[in-house]
């Protein structure tokens, strides 16, 4: 079903577009606002989904694979470039309240006692997980691209790196991370 609305869309059918935007448009919505925030007003949010789905139109030729991967990337992008466009319109004043970003030192230990423990958990895993995860996760690769450097099937580094979520679940929550 995925594989025909992308063909749908690469052949430039129109009802393909309104089709997307209806089946992927809040999961889109949900990137921009995990990158946005409460940054920009819901006005200027809606129109970075608006320029997601411009841009997944004018890219349509690209498009190979499913749909939502790479409407995602897609998202994230536009709202990473929006992001960097934004520029406060005003200024703050004293009687502004802004509270103080910085952790307390109980969050701060708490972070880092949280980050040692994903570190440990991800070192127990088989080196080849390893880097898938280090490629997926910090490195920001898609599945796709990590397919394509290590030589594996798509379908392979998906599930290696389900398998791997599994194991670093269940080694987290040995240890009483939830």
């Amino acid at each position: 079903m995925a594989d025909t609305l992308a063909a749908r869309l690469r052949l430039g059918d129109s009802t393909a577009l309104e089709e997307a935007m209806t089946r992927y448009g809040a999961y889109a919505a949900k990137i921009i606002s995990v990158f946005l925030g409460q940054t920009l007003p819901k006005e200027d949010m809606e129109e970075v989904l608006s320029d997601v789905f411009v841009a997944l139109w004018r890219s349509r030729d690209r498009l190979e694979g499913e749909v939502g991967p790479y409407l995602a990337a897609i998202a994230r992008n536009t709202a990473r470039q929006r992001l960097r466009q934004f520029h406060p319109a005003e200024e703050l004043n004293e009687e502004s309240a802004v509270p103080d970003p910085a952790p307390l030192p109980q969050q701060r230990a708490e972070s880092a006692e949280q980050r040692e423990a994903v570190r440990a958990a991800v070192d127990t895993l088989a080196a080849d997980d390893r880097e898938l995860f280090i490629r997926f996760y910090y490195l920001e690769q898609t599945t796709a691209e990590i397919a394509a450097v290590t030589g594996m099937k798509l379908s392979t580094v998906k599930t290696r790196l389900r398998r791997g979520r599994e194991k670093l679940r269940l080694y987290l929550t040995e240890r009483g991370f939830a």
